[in-house]
Order: structure tokens, then C-alpha cells, then sequence
């Protein structure tokens, strides 16, 4: 099958009458890879260090998808105490090893298989940009995702849920906000690309989402949800119009 054909099969499939979208916008954390479980892990023994007792559930409910100055607050709402100062500069250092050591790709086969039938894609994450990096070469992701196409929080006024890094993303690539789809992993994320514009999947494959009230938030917002990789990338091969497919015959 050459490229339209597998598209037009994808499409027919979804029950979708064609494809619309151009640009696809992935998560990082939670979604390309299976971090965040390991971060939840970690921030919990580092904060009983400081003697503040809290769950991997809580840090999860805190922590996930938000940028470092959102985390911050978020934990201040909660428990009424400020976050230690180093708290996260320690976390950033000290992921970067157990990354190296034990991390996983999640999203390996949709990224290589779209890819390959022409799919534009880049990284959109609020992780610190040194991590990101590391995490697309741990997952062997680099053939797919230069740095020219990696965005972090560093480049943006405000991170997740603020609009902006998804907007900068696609102008940088060269696409309108309603050209894109972006999957996302938390509500942070959702909210960020519904506030840019964007269409939005939701994935819960993630080691970190499977909790009851993690999934009923994610659904409540009315977003296409799935649960396994192959859905991940039928779905988006159903919506996406590639750029090699828009040029003249």
C-alpha cells in the first residue's frame, strides 16, 4: 500500500469522513514515555526527606503536567506549606540518572510508523529541556525528533495550563492552531491545547494514570480518549493530512 492508501484505510476505518489535521504535537512525559511513574516514585522519597509525608497519588494530583512554577502552587493549595526551595532543582538532577537507567518508550511504533507515512511531528512538553532531550534519545526517538523540533517550558512565558508553548510550537513549525492535534496525557495539557485551539487526544497508558479519579478527570472534558499505542496511532492516521500528500499530483 502506498501512503494514501494506508491513509484513506485509517480514515474509513475511524468511521471519520476524512483527515483533517497537519501537525502533530506530542506530549513528553506520560505520553512518547513512561516517566512519569518514575518521577511520582522519586518526588515522594524525596519529600519525606524533608519530612513531609505525602502518596504517589498525591504527587500525581500535584505535580503532573504542570510546569515547576504551577507544581509549586498547587502544592501550597494543598498543604498549606511551602515546597522546600531545592526540592525541585534536586528532583530535575536525580531524574536524569534514573532515566537513563530505567525509562521506557511508550509511544516507539506510532512515532516511527507515522513517520513514516509522512506525519509532521514535534515535542511539546513543560519538562526542563535537558530532560526531554535525554528522554528522546533513552526511548530511541532521535531519528524522529531533532532539537529543532523539541519545545520546552524555557521558551515560553507560562508553561501548561497556559495556551502558549502549544501556540509557539506551531508557529515555529509553520501551522495554524487549528491544523494541529496534540495528545496529551493530563488535564493540565488538555487545557492548554483547548485554550490554543487545537484538537486534542487523550492517552492513559501511562503507568501514572491509572487511578479512578485520574482517568473521570481526563474524560470529563469530552476528549477522544484511548488507552493502548495502536489506538493512539490509528487515530491520529485517520485525522492527519501530510504534508506530502498536499502537493500536487
Amino acid at each position: 500500500l502506498n501512503k494514501k492508501s494506508v491513509l484513506s484505510l485509517a480514515a474509513a476505518a475511524s468511521g471519520f469522513d476524512a483527515p483533517k489535521r497537519s501537525l502533530v504535537i506530542w506530549d513528553c512525559d506520560g505520553v512518547l514515555v513512561d516517566s512519569e511513574a518514575l518521577l511520582k516514585k522519586g518526588e515522594v522519597e524525596s519529600l519525606a526527606e524533608y519530612g513531609i509525608e505525602v502518596t504517589v497519588e498525591d504527587c500525581v494530583r500535584m505535580f503532573s503536567g504542570v510546569s515547576p512554577d504551577k507544581a509549586i502552587e498547587n502544592f501550597k493549595a494543598e498543604t498549606g506549606q511551602e515546597i522546600p526551595i531545592d526540592f525541585f532543582p534536586k528532583q530535575i538532577a536525580g531524574s536524569m540518572d534514573l532515566f537513563r537507567a530505567q525509562l521506557q518508550p511508550l509511544m516507539l511504533e506510532t512515532v516511527s510508523g507515522l513517520a513514516k507515512i509522512g506525519a509532521t511531528q514535534c515535542i511539546a512538553s513543560g519538562s526542563p529541556r535537558d530532560r526531554v532531550e535525554l528522554c528522546v534519545d533513552v526511548a530511541g526517538m532521535r531519528p524522529y525528533f531533532s532539537s529543532e523540533v523539541v519545545y520546552t517550558r524555557e521558551m515560553v512565558n507560562k508553561g501548561k495550563p497556559a495556551p502558549d508553548l502549544f501556540l509557539h510550537a506551531a508557529e515555529q513549525m509553520g501551522f495554524a492552531p487549528e491544523d494541529c492535534i496534540v495528545i496529551e496525557d493530563a488535564s493540565s495539557g488538555v487545557k492548554a491545547a483547548q485554550a490554543a485551539g487545537m484538537e486534542v487526544l487523550g492517552f492513559l497508558g501511562g503507568g501514572h494514570a491509572t487511578a479512578e479519579w485520574y482517568q473521570k478527570a481526563m474524560y470529563e472534558f469530552g476528549i477522544p480518549i484511548v488507552h493502548k499505542e495502536k489506538d493512539v496511532y490509528d487515530y491520529i492516521a485517520s485525522r492527519t493530512v501530510f504534508i506530502d500528500q498536499m502537493a500536487p499530483n
